[in-house]
């Protein structure tokens, strides 16, 4: 991946926000697949089906190079324990539960951000929908 150099002064405050951001979620990226899956996120029937849509949307944003195969294969597992009825549990490493919550939580920020034009009010009612399912997700990975 590229760096862009930038100078600060000439940024305003959420250009830097995003900049910041975005340097944490790289870092992430690097260590994803190598830490030990210890901390455990509770999933019920649900949860799991939107977790299933979730990654398949979030698959078609990341460009998946040979740097990033630990988070292609972090993305498989995911989906594997969403997709299987017995599993009911998901197991993942401190770097890829801080990947996790930034990625829904990124989510939640950018629908909540959107605006609507008066006539648009079946869009409106389904991202709110879709915003309360993030918000559900969010709080099952915190918890």
């Amino acid at each position: 991946m590229k760096f862009q150099k930038a100078n600060p002064n000439s940024m305003n405050p959420m250009e830097m926000r995003n900049m910041s951001s975005m340097m944490g979620m790289m870092n992430n990226i690097q260590k994803i697949g190598k830490g030990k899956r210890k901390y455990s996120v509770k999933l019920d029937k649900s949860i799991k089906k939107f977790l299933s849509k979730f990654i398949d949307e979030v698959k078609k944003q990341f460009t998946l190079n040979s740097q990033t195969e630990n988070l292609g294969a972090f993305f498989d597992y995911v989906k594997m324990v969403a997709d299987d009825k017995n599993k009911m549990e998901l197991k993942l490493s401190f770097e890829e539960l801080d990947f996790m919550k930034r990625m829904v939580s990124d989510s939640i920020k950018g629908m909540e951000g959107m605006n609507f034009k008066w006539y648009q009010f079946v869009k409106k009612s389904m991202v709110k929908v879709m915003i309360k399912q993030y918000k559900e997700l969010l709080t099952r990975i915190n918890a």
